[in-house]
């Protein structure tokens, strides 16, 4: 059953569009959104999500420092089926880096690097649809891979809600939206362009 819904979601925009193919307008859209739940999990805890108790040789090891993240780098293909309802897929990227020092002498050890990739088809349901101002509440269930600092790879689904979000603009325009999920959490803002 759930394999069946995943499906119908991802051949949402081709069952539509047999029926008002006439009426597609496409956009694209970049952005750049805050920090990422998978990250939180997948550096702070390691892939199997269990906090790491302390062991006597864990005293041992070296020190982490401050851990860096680019937060979710975005790309987003949409199509808009009908004045209230958007289909996209989006696709985004974190990155994350760690420094590590002896934990004896304090020096500079060297830096790791994780990583994470998305792959989110949404629905976006516009409820405020002005020629200059759109806004809209979209869900998403998709897709990642990620690396974690232990070089441990895996494969996860990933879902994301945006209760509330802003376009301004008509060929070229700006975006703003609350979000929480997977692949982001707090804000996404970022520049989009329709054709």
């Amino acid at each position: 059953m759930k394999k069946k819904l995943i499906v119908a979601f991802l051949l949402l925009p081709v069952l539509v569009s047999a029926q008002d193919a006439q009426n597609w307008k496409r956009q694209m859209r970049f952005g750049l959104g805050g920090y990422p739940m998978t990250e939180l999990v997948a550096y702070t805890f390691g892939w199997d999500a269990v906090p790491r108790g302390i062991a006597l040789e864990d005293l041992y090891l070296d020190n982490k420092g401050p851990l860096y993240s680019t937060g979710a780098v975005s790309a987003e293909i949409s199509w808009l089926f009908k004045d209230w309802f958007t289909f996209s897929l989006t696709s985004a990227a974190n990155v994350a880096w760690q420094t590590y020092f002896d934990a004896v002498t304090g020096e500079r050890r060297g830096t790791q690097t994780g990583f994470l990739l998305y792959v989110v088809p949404q629905c976006r349901f516009n409820w405020v649809r002005r020629d200059l101002v759109k806004m809209y509440s979209s869900i998403g269930i998709g897709g990642l891979v990620g690396k974690d600092m232990d070089d441990d790879l895996a494969v996860f689904p990933v879902g994301q809600v945006s209760p509330v979000g802003i376009e301004v603009g008509r060929k070229v325009f700006g975006f703003c939206e609350l979000g929480f999920g997977m692949m982001y959490t707090g804000v996404m803002a970022g520049v989009g362009f329709r054709f």
